[in-house]
C-alpha cells in the first residue's frame, strides 16, 4: 500500500458515493417488505429496485476505484475487477470482496437487460440480502481510518 497521503479530491468522491450507498440502502430496505408475489406483481416496485441497486453498486464501484488509483496508480478495467483490487490490498475482506464482484455482475445484468428478461425472483432474492453493501462501507471506513484519511 501506498504511503501517500489519500487526496481530498478523492477522499471527497468516496464520502459522497458512501452517502448515496446509504440512501440507496435506505430505499432498498423499505421494498423489503414486500412480498414475493407483491414484487412480482408491481412493475413501479420492480422498477424502483432495480434502479436503487444499480446506483448502490455504481457507487460501490466509484469507491473501488477510487481505493485502486490511490494504491496502484490506474483504474481497473472493468467493474468486477474494481471490486476485487480492495480485497488484493487487504481493504476488503475475501468475503466481501466475492460478494461485491458478483454485486458488479448483477449491475450489468440489470443495466443492460429489460422487461421480462430481468430474472424478478433473483432481484427479490438480492433485496432480501443487503448486507454486502453495508459490510462494504464498514471495511472501506476502516480502511480509510487505518491510513488516517478521516482525521480531518
Amino acid at each position: 500500500m501506498t504511503d501517500d497521503a489519500f487526496p481530498a479530491d478523492r477522499l471527497n468522491r468516496i464520502l459522497v458515493a458512501v452517502e448515496t450507498i446509504e440512501e440507496s440502502l435506505g430505499v432498498l430496505a423499505r421494498k423489503q417488505a414486500l412480498t414475493r408475489d407483491e414484487y412480482r406483481a408491481d412493475s413501479d416496485s420492480r422498477d424502483i429496485v432495480e434502479r436503487w441497486f444499480v446506483k448502490v453498486t455504481e457507487a460501490s464501484i466509484d469507491i473501488a476505484e477510487e481505493l485502486a488509483k490511490h494504491e496502484r496508480g490506474t483504474p481497473p478495467r472493468s467493474n468486477p475487477e474494481s471490486m476485487r483490487v480492495p480485497g488484493e490490498l487487504d481493504i476488503l475482506t475475501a468475503e466481501t470482496t466475492d460478494e461485491m464482484a458478483q454485486a458488479a455482475r448483477f449491475r450489468n445484468v440489470l443495466s443492460h437487460t429489460y422487461g421480462n428478461i430481468i430474472d424478478h425472483d433473483v432481484v427479490y432474492n438480492a433485496l432480501q440480502d443487503l448486507e454486502r453493501y453495508r459490510t462494504f462501507v464498514v471495511e472501506v471506513r476502516e480502511y480509510l481510518n487505518s491510513i488516517g484519511a478521516l482525521d480531518d
